[in-house]
């Protein structure tokens, strides 16, 4: 507690005085608390700025291929001469032709609405537009792989349909062997992968300990409680 001696009409009294300096030092706290409250806030943004990137170069990758696999697929369509015969053969080609073009023009669209609109929201939105897109992103995620997953089978489906209707029998017979067997590793190991490099629900970093560390918000607490536009008012005041 500290005292100050005061001389009025002769008389000296003693009075207690709320020193400056813990005034100082309230002030000086409270400001540093909110710089450290927009170092956090700004690493985090950082941090979920990389995993926006991250989802764009993958969706690019895989809209590139899809791309391809389209172009591929109408071109052989237009471009290859059908015989007559083997009716049923070719039913099957034109399936899985307008098949493998419509599921890689559904993930090429998709992954150009994600990329575009996505980073857009993320760019441009209001405070926490950053967590929003990228999470939605991730939420995209599992349709556009899958699209693009029905894509590759509905090529090589492309291949095995033709392989029997312009090739020998003998000749289509060794062709389907390996087109299966492709196929088959394809789905293996995209599982095998996938499991490996799998994270778990409850094992993923999560940010939602960084929403609820809001500059803005505390010096809008401290503006409300205080009743000033300056959140130190109440501290200048005591």
């Amino acid at each position: 507690r500290c005292l100050t001696s005061l001389s009025c009409c002769g008389r000296t009294t003693e009075r207690p005085l709320l020193c400056t300096l813990p005034r100082k030092l309230l002030l000086m706290l409270a400001a540093d608390k909110l710089l450290l409250q927009s170092e956090v806030k700004q690493r985090a943004i950082n941090l979920r700025e990389r995993e926006l990137k991250l989802f764009n170069s993958n969706f690019s990758a895989v809209g590139s291929q899809s791309a391809i696999m389209a172009g591929f697929t109408l071109t052989s369509f237009v471009e290859i001469d059908l015989p007559p015969e083997r009716a049923f053969a070719k039913g099957v080609l034109h399936f899985f032709i307008t098949a493998s073009v419509c599921v890689n023009f559904i993930c090429v669209a998709m992954v150009m609405f994600v990329t575009v609109w996505g980073s857009g929201k993320a760019l441009r939105g209001l405070d926490g537009s950053m967590d929003y897109a990228v999470d939605s992103m991730n939420d995209e995620r599992t349709f556009i792989f899958t699209c693009f997953a029905l894509g590759v089978l509905s090529t090589l489906g492309c291949m095995f349909a033709a392989a029997w209707v312009l090739m020998e029998e003998s000749i289509a017979m060794c062709a389907s062997v390996f087109l299966l067997t492709t196929m088959y590793m394809v789905g293996s190991e995209a599982r095998r992968i996938r499991n490996r490099f799998y994270v778990p629900p409850g094992e993923e970093v999560s940010f939602n300990e960084f929403k609820r560390i809001d500059p803005a918000d505390e010096i809008a607490r401290k503006t409300l409680r205080t009743g000033s536009a300056s959140p130190f008012k109440g501290l200048r005041d005591e």
